[in-house]
């Protein structure tokens, strides 16, 4: 049976404090308590190194595996660009022929703004949109013509200096992470 990760980071931990203690006792008077503590360190030592090593080895596996798993996710995000892509171009193709059909339907009754067909029901509605020329710049609008927006944001880096400079700013205080990357 395997041992699972979980397992052997929990003796790990074991055998970390057992060796600790063991080791105490090789500061004894007793020169019996130093022998017994001298074996029982050199036992503790065998089975820490192969627990270090099935660590190692079963830590690798899990790597494996967060490996394939990202994997799998790339090839599904490529996968749903390709299925963007051609989704994308069967519309651009029905849009195509859809202008087709209502040019083609336009010459017939060239006033119509909707066609009734057996199956289906062709409408359509009037709108207006501005266009503006995009070499115009808004400021060469006239004012009465031109929206302007002013946003507030938080100067993290500015804070951060601040509060790393051990500045106390309420509502805010600085949060340390760390991230991991397997290579």
């Amino acid at each position: 049976m395997t041992t699972s990760l979980f397992a052997l980071t929990s003796e790990a931990t074991l055998l970390a404090a057992r060796i600790d203690d063991t080791a105490e006792r090789l500061f004894s008077e007793d020169p019996a308590d130093v022998a017994a503590a001298t074996e029982a360190l050199e036992q503790l030592i065998t089975t820490e190194a192969s627990n270090r090593a099935a660590l190692a080895a079963k830590a690798d596996a899990w790597c494996w595996v967060v490996d394939q798993l990202r994997a799998k996710a790339d090839a599904q995000r490529e996968h749903a660009k390709r299925l963007a892509a051609l989704a994308e171009q069967a519309e651009h193709r029905a849009q195509v022929m859809q202008d087709q059909l209502i040019r083609a339907l336009g010459h017939v009754d060239p006033a119509a703004t909707k066609w009734e067909l057996p199956a289906h029901k062709i409408t359509s509605r009037k709108s207006a949109a501005v266009e503006i020329d995009p070499d115009l710049l808004p400021a060469d609008l006239p004012e009465q013509y031109q929206r302007v927006k002013t946003t507030v944001t938080a100067d993290r880096t500015a804070l951060a200096a601040a509060l790393k400079a051990g500045t106390i700013i309420d509502g805010t205080h600085l949060v340390e992470r760390r991230s991991w990357k397997i290579a």
